[in-house]
């Protein structure tokens, strides 16, 4: 809903100054006089009580009436009602509303209806399906029965079912195209953009919850989000989690777990205290959290706005975490607390690329586990001797950091492999001296 859609205006018979502060919900609330010198017009006109309630269209001719003293914020019934009436009166001479299951069984059918401007309010729920925006300024939302609270976004589920890429925004769209309170799941692509892809589009997604989404086949970029092609999107209030860019190849050409934005493009990802945000156990070779493809010239090149997000450790890791370290501005970045939204346990066991790579003498490397396991972390060379043992014991499910000095041992490659109850997984190590 468009801030210039609906005018809320009080009308009372005391003396007040030109607006009432923390009238609705902390909110400022325009206030007029109604004058006991004319004899209170506007009472008078329209028959008022204390906390009538009065709806107007466009033109200003009165539509409908009420006292809203029964209806309670609080009460899924009366919020849906009131949300539902107002949205059902802007649609009489404007953009239109399309509710998702009660108008159209799937999403997509819903955007095909769509005109630009319209909106798609979608109820909780999980639906299976992958939805593209086509080439239209469109919202789509989740609707809420009740003020809009983080925990609620977990109810309307855009779920994948690994067939594809969940959300495609790709058509020049401007930032009036809106993807809001939904969970975005369970996306695959081949190469990029398992969740949500962004190719030539500058669309808003607020306040989403991205998890679980896969990019890479041979080489990939973008598990949870990739933005290609001249885009400038805005990224608010975001949970982007559980992403990764993996493959068959046996090769560091994987890059950007939860965010990947290509050369040509300028994203505003986070910006104040309330929009910022939260990043946590993507995975990839390199930017793990966020990757930025540097362009052939970096001379003048400028750092890609990225204030107030949260990391798991601020500020994050360079390059493993964010790719490339001058190729975003991270200020006021904050520490996710453990316990927080998003979730901090991994999906599956998993050891991350070591960096540096090649090294010498030292690299380090991470290790995030599902679960409380039994862990065996050894190096091997290129003939399969085990040349060290890091770690042999019981670990805490979560993240883990170890480190190798390979001072004794001879310059080549070496491989560093993580076995446990679940599965087993080996990265390369090039040590240089």
């Amino acid at each position: 809903m468009g801030v210039n859609d609906v005018s809320i205006i009080g009308v009372g018979k005391d003396t007040y100054n030109d607006d009432l502060p923390g009238m609705v919900d902390g909110r400022i609330l325009p206030w007029v006089e109604d004058s006991e010198a004319d004899g209170y017009p506007v009472w008078t006109d329209y028959d008022a009580v204390q906390r009538s309630t009065y709806f107007f269209n466009r033109d200003g001719e009165l539509v409908n009436s009420f006292n809203i003293t029964p209806y309670l914020p609080d009460d899924p019934d009366d919020y849906s009602y009131l949300i539902n009436y107002i949205l059902d009166l802007r649609a009489e001479n404007g953009p239109a509303i399309f509710r998702v299951p009660e108008d159209t069984l799937s999403i997509q059918g819903a955007i095909e209806w769509a005109d630009d401007g319209d909106i798609i309010l979608i109820s909780p729920g999980t639906y299976r399906e992958r939805i593209d925006f086509l080439d239209k300024n469109i919202t789509v939302a989740a609707l809420f029965f009740s003020e809009f609270d983080p925990l609620f976004i977990g109810e309307t589920v855009l779920d994948g079912d690994t067939a594809g890429t969940v959300v495609t925004i790709a058509d020049g769209q401007d930032q009036s195209a809106i993807l809001l309170g939904l969970t975005i799941e369970n996306g695959y692509a081949e190469q990029t953009g398992g969740g949500v892809l962004i190719d030539h589009a500058d669309p808003t997604l607020d306040r989403n919850i991205i998890q679980n989404n896969h990019a890479g086949s041979c080489g990939g970029e973008g598990g949870g989000i990739a933005i290609l092609n001249e885009s400038y999107p805005y990224l608010f209030g975001n949970q982007i989690f559980n992403n990764d860019v993996t493959g068959m190849c046996d090769c560091i050409c994987y890059f950007g777990g939860g965010i990947y934005v290509d050369s040509t493009s300028w994203p505003i990802v986070g910006g104040s205290l309330t929009l910022g945000n939260a990043f946590y156990n993507n995975y990839a070779d390199f930017g793990m959290e966020l990757f930025r493809q540097p362009p052939a010239d970096t001379v003048n090149w400028v750092p890609l706005f990225a204030h107030h997000n949260q990391f798991e450790i601020c500020p994050p890791d360079f390059p493993e975490d964010i790719f490339p370290e001058n190729g975003w501005n991270l200020e006021n970045c904050h520490t996710l607390e453990i316990g927080s939204d998003p979730p901090v346990i991994p999906e599956r066991n998993l050891l991350h690329q070591n960096y540096p790579n090649p090294f010498n003498p030292k690299t380090r490397f991470k290790v995030s586990l599902h679960n409380d396991t039994e862990v065996v972390l050894k190096v091997f060379d290129i003939q399969g001797r085990t040349v060290e043992v890091i770690f042999n014991g019981q670990l805490n499910s979560g993240s883990h950091y170890f480190h190798w000095n390979a001072t004794n041992h001879s310059t080549g490659l070496y491989f560093i492999h993580l076995w446990s109850a679940e599965n087993e997984q080996t990265r390369k190590a090039i040590f240089v001296k």
